[in-house]
Order: C-alpha cells, then sequence, then structure tokens
C-alpha cells in the first residue's frame, strides 16, 4: 500500500529529506552485526508411526575426591 506524503511547509520537507538522508548514512556507516545461528541441542530421533524414542543411557557422575 503506497501512501501519499501530505502537504508539508518546505522547511518541514527539507528536515524530512536530511532526517531520512542521515537514516541512510548511518545504515551504511554502523551496519548491524551478523547474528550468529542459534545453537540446537541434540535432536531426537523421528520413527514412523509414533513410536516412542528408546531410552538413553545416563552416564553415572563421577564422584570427587576431597
Amino acid at each position: 500500500m503506497v501512501h501519499s506524503i501530505p502537504d508539508l511547509a518546505p522547511e518541514y520537507m527539507e528536515r524530512l529529506e536530511q532526517l531520512a538522508d542521515a537514516v541512510r548514512l548511518r545504515a551504511v556507516l554502523y551496519a548491524a552485526p551478523a547474528v550468529p545461528a542459534p545453537v540446537r541441542g541434540r535432536r531426537t530421533q523421528q520413527y514412523p508411526g509414533g513410536r516412542p524414542n528408546p531410552p538413553r543411557a545416563v552416564r553415572p557422575h563421577r564422584s570427587r575426591r576431597r
């Protein structure tokens, strides 16, 4: 949808153009850093027919020596 620009006084229109130029310049000079892709956890195996996943082997925790 395209909105028409209302009739503005010349000084307001000039200020609007200055602000638009400043925004474009800032976008070029200070580009946003690339966001790293989210790290996903371990995916569970998918089985056809809705069968449940097998139980995972649990490693016992090692006790600390004091």
